[in-house]
């Protein structure tokens, strides 16, 4: 019994001992022990890119014995985007990314007037974008490239009053992703409205990247 008794014991040690012992990795003699691997879990980027941006509306004229609407009126905006993100870690593959974006760029425009009379032209504009995106990452982060889904949503300001707002889905990928630094790319829907017509764009952005 005394022997079952010792036994038993040095199973219970061993067992309590082993994932602690699952922790370390022993070096051969001779070798100096292997340093503990850093994991970063939060990024930090700075966004840089171009976006494209496109509107379709109708015009409507009302005078007193009729009213007509034309269509064919148009608009396109391919601002050079600038900004910063913070994918913040909830745990697991899960992050809540906060973000601000600055749209630069000429928005051009043609319509018909009253008349019918075909116009066109151009204006230098900046649209603020504030974003929140849910992301969820594919790979641990120890890998060195992780991909990344991203959905959320946006709101437009711009000059003279105008906002609205827009849905955002994408993807993108994170390289040196293990590394303090490294390099991400991303590209994203919007489709949402401003000053109540609709408008739909697509972002191409490059981001070095902080992790931490």
């Amino acid at each position: 019994m005394r022997n079952i008794l010792k036994a038993a014991t040095v199973a219970l040690a061993l067992a309590l001992a082993s994932p602690a012992a699952a922790q370390y990795t022993f070096a051969q003699p001779g070798q100096p022990p292997p340093q503990p691997i850093e994991v970063y879990r939060h990024v930090l980027r700075a966004n840089v890119g171009v976006g494209f941006y496109n509107s379709g509306w109708y015009n409507c004229y009302y005078g007193y014995y009729y009213g007509t609407c034309t269509s064919g009126s148009y608009a396109s905006f391919v601002p050079f985007l600038v900004g910063a993100q913070l994918d913040f870690n909830l745990g697991g593959a899960s992050s809540i990314s906060p973000g601000f974006t600055a749209n630069i760029g000429s928005v051009s425009y043609s319509y018909y007037d009253a008349l019918s009379v075909y116009r066109s032209g151009s204006r230098e504009t900046t649209i603020w974008e504030p974003t929140l995106d849910y992301v969820a990452k594919f790979g641990p982060p120890t890998q060195d490239t992780v991909g990344r889904f991203r959905v959320g949503g946006a709101m437009y300001f711009g000059p003279d009053g105008g906002f609205g707002g827009a849905f955002r889905i994408g993807g993108g990928v994170s390289f040196l992703n293990s590394n303090r630094l490294g390099i991400g790319l991303d590209i994203m829907l919007e489709g949402g409205s401003y000053e109540g017509y609709w408008i739909g764009g697509l972002q191409l952005v490059a981001s070095p990247e902080f992790h931490f």
